[in-house]
């Protein structure tokens, strides 16, 4: 039995952006600065030898903004601007774990999201009949709603089919395990970890 698996890789452009998997377009300052916004409530920057490690198991999907260049002739472009991220921890055949998506704020309302999630949605699509399940977490409400429509995704309630979540925070969570008032986990210190 073979434990290759086949790469997937993903490159379309939209005008002068661009989204990609390849990773050395990925920009650790970048990724670092974007954790380090309140606007990614769900994490906090890591050191960039842990962030490495971090994007060498996963899938990434980067989302850049090319640089314009003058028309001289340069022998290689040069690297584009990373202003979003779409994470997928995977085996790339039975099971994806989506994280980490965002689009800087300043580049938001543009359609470049949904766009990224659209790139998500055909590598769950690549993997095909051997995905066994895709699994995220969001906020509830409108976000639900969203990633219901773009990707297919269903709200799994607690011991639907007999399966039920179970997790445990550890010391690079920004939640801890002390259930708050409303029985979800608290976020350490009152604010961002």
């Amino acid at each position: 039995m073979s434990s290759a698996h086949r790469p997937i890789t993903i490159e379309h452009s939209r005008g002068e952006y661009l989204i990609s998997s390849d990773p050395s377009l990925l920009s650790l300052s970048a990724i670092t600065t974007a954790f380090d916004s309140p606007a990614l409530y769900w994490c906090k920057p890591v050191p960039h030898t842990v962030l490495q490690a971090i994007l060498d198991n996963s899938l990434n999907l980067g989302l850049y903004r090319r640089v314009s260049t003058s028309p001289t002739v340069l022998a290689t472009p040069p690297k584009p601007i990373q202003i979003g991220l779409a994470r997928l921890i995977t085996d790339y055949v039975t099971f994806a774990y989506i994280t980490d998506v965002y689009v800087v704020e300043e580049e938001q309302g543009k359609g470049l999201g949904t766009w990224l999630v659209e790139c998500v949605g055909e590598v769950m699509d690549i993997m095909g009949e051997t995905l066994r399940r895709a699994m995220l977490l969001s906020t509830g409400g409108s976000t639900q709603a969203w990633y219901a429509r773009k990707l297919g995704m269903s709200k799994m309630e607690q011991g639907q089919h007999g399966l039920g979540i179970m997790q445990r925070f550890g010391g690079g969570s920004v939640l801890t395990d002390k259930p708050a008032e409303n029985g979800e986990g608290q976020v350490k210190g009152g604010g961002r970890g």
